[in-house]
């Protein structure tokens, strides 16, 4: 028969009301780390954007950019010429021109050599930007190792 003791008793209940308070803390923590985590955002500059297409081709070239005003223009040069680029809905630039995917992360910056994928379109250029060659609707860049 076990005996009853009110100071084992109290031990005990202060080992819960411990254990309580950091289970607890530690929830605090890592829903506040969660929160304030940094996440890619937007760029402040707008892109040349077109609708969304299936990919149709691959490009390859030294990525070049050109700011006009709030707008950022991008093409590459390729061995057959320039192409011009427009995005898919979502993609942006930054003040360094850095180029930003949907998500928000910097995929590129103006003189990386990219592999961009995407739907070859006509000679012309984009709206916004003076340049002209075969524009591409693009839906992914990657830097070329």
């Amino acid at each position: 028969m076990t005996m009853y003791s009110p100071a084992a008793e109290r031990e005990r209940r202060r080992t819960r009301r411990v254990r309580l308070v950091v289970i607890g803390a530690l929830a605090v923590v890592f829903v506040g780390a969660a929160l304030l985590w940094p996440r890619p955002t937007p760029g402040a500059l707008t892109v040349a954007t077109g609708e969304r297409v299936a990919p149709a081709g691959v490009l390859q070239g030294e990525l070049s950019a050109d700011r006009s005003g709030e707008q950022v223009c991008y093409s590459v040069a390729t061995s057959t010429g320039t192409a011009v680029l427009r995005f898919v809905p979502g993609w942006s630039a930054d003040e360094r021109l850095g180029l930003r995917d949907a998500a928000g992360g910097v995929v590129a910056q103006p003189g990386d050599v990219v592999r961009v994928l995407g739907d070859p379109g006509p000679v012309g250029s984009v709206a916004g930007c003076a340049e002209r060659g075969r524009t591409w609707t693009v839906t992914s860049v990657q830097i070329r190792s």
